[in-house]
């Protein structure tokens, strides 16, 4: 008799523990699938237009260093660095979306992922 509930209690801890499994997993499924939090996100983006902004800046310091034309160079790059960082944020928007949800990013190009 003292077996029988040696076994049963066994049992009943074994079902215990594959439920939390099952559990923890869900939940971080679920937390990978949430994805980036929001200051990541700020981060990212604000990284991306900046480094543009600053790279533009630097090519138009050498330009205007280089062949005398003050401040022309400085602003002609500072906007083509301006437009390369809107640009790179609206790059990495539609990466987060299209990973986001598939099945939209899918419906955008054409094909049918049903197929």
């Amino acid at each position: 008799m003292n077996s029988d509930k040696n076994d049963d209690l066994g049992a009943r801890i074994a079902r215990a523990k594959s439920a939390q499994e099952d559990l923890e997993k869900k939940q971080r499924q679920h937390e990978s699938a949430s994805g980036v939090s929001a200051g990541a996100l700020a981060l990212r983006y604000g990284a991306e237009f900046g480094a543009s902004v600053f790279v533009g800046i630097m090519i138009g310091l050498g330009i205007d260093h280089f062949f005398g034309t003050k401040p022309w160079g400085l602003l002609i790059m500072m906007c083509f660095g301006f437009a390369a960082g809107i640009l790179g944020v609206i790059r990495a928007y539609k990466e987060l979306t299209d990973a986001a949800n598939p099945v939209m990013s899918a419906d955008k190009t054409g094909s049918n992922p049903e197929e």
